[in-house]
């Protein structure tokens, strides 16, 4: 069995372990699939495979650490890619982004349906974020819009790749017998 101590000094189970480590390693591939592929746009950010893993980390890790996973993963890629000022911002959206992911699937498990209408909403609403943040924030007033195509693009092979991983995942049932005994309530 595995142990480990938190921060008041409680021992931690397996099953936490288990979820940080997850969490860690979706992180780590929101971050590596982020940054391999990278399209700059005329915005000043780029279009890649991140939101792949981002929508994959809501779903299967869930609300606390697919959050974590895809806000810190997405973060670390726009720091180490050198767009720091899009660190913070990406940190919030990425996060919401898996949220409304696992918020519209939720416990509705294997079905496609809701796992389309989650990847849709989320993606848009990644969409609608970038170019408010851009617009309000960044300073670039209505010539951001010039970054929502790109920002379509990326949001739609993101969802169309997260949505084949996830019926794979689901398909196999060793993947989501794991995966749902690593979501299951104590």
């Amino acid at each position: 069995m595995l142990s480990a101590v938190d921060k008041r000094g409680n021992k931690m189970g397996d099953k936490k372990i288990l979820k940080l480590v997850l969490a860690a390693m979706f992180a780590s591939m929101v971050c590596v699939a982020t940054m391999v592929i990278k399209i700059p746009t005329p915005t000043n950010g780029y279009v890649n495979l991140g939101d792949c893993i981002v929508l994959l980390s809501g779903w299967l890790l869930g609300p606390v650490y697919g959050v974590a996973a895809a806000a810190v993963g997405s973060m670390l890629a726009d720091l180490f890619a050198g767009y720091p000022a899009y660190a913070a911002a990406t940190f919030v959206i990425k996060g919401i982004v898996a949220f409304l992911a696992w918020l519209i699937l939720g416990k509705r498990g294997k079905r496609t349906l809701f796992a389309v209408v989650s990847a849709v909403f989320a993606e848009v609403f990644m969409v609608l974020s970038y170019f408010l943040f851009e617009w309000l924030l960044m300073g670039q007033g209505l010539a951001a819009a010039v970054g929502i195509p790109a920002n379509l693009i990326q949001g739609l092979v993101g969802a169309v790749l997260a949505l084949a991983l996830f019926k794979l995942f689901t398909g196999s049932r060793a993947l989501s017998d794991f995966f749902s005994h690593v979501n299951k309530e104590k």
